[in-house]
């Protein structure tokens, strides 16, 4: 490869201090949704760089309860992931396929 054609590659691949950190956070959600599947009642998704490269993700539900004119929010399901290069590495708890 010649030189213009290698150094016009390396300024075109992505490393992860290039990435936004909005943008990063917007992977990471989308890629645990895209596992976790279409939850019922979601609401939104919050997605938090604790240190490193560890992330607490949350999914939060709407619920309405019992004689309330407003509806409330809870956390349906929560993660701590490794992430490695802007893909999940792990999650615990293991992230599994619950909706369709």
């Amino acid at each position: 490869m010649s030189d213009s054609l290698q150094s016009d590659a390396k300024k075109t691949v992505q490393r992860k201090n290039d990435i936004r950190p909005d943008f990063q956070k917007d992977l990471i959600c989308q890629e645990v949704l895209d596992q976790l599947g279409v939850v019922n009642d979601f609401h939104q998704i919050t997605a938090k760089n604790v240190f490193d490269d560890k992330w607490r993700i949350n999914i939060w539900t709407t619920y309405w309860p019992e004689f309330m004119c407003a509806p409330s929010y809870k956390i349906k399901h929560s993660y701590f992931c490794t992430i490695r290069e802007n893909c999940l590495s792990g999650c615990v708890p293991e992230i599994l396929p619950l909706y369709k």
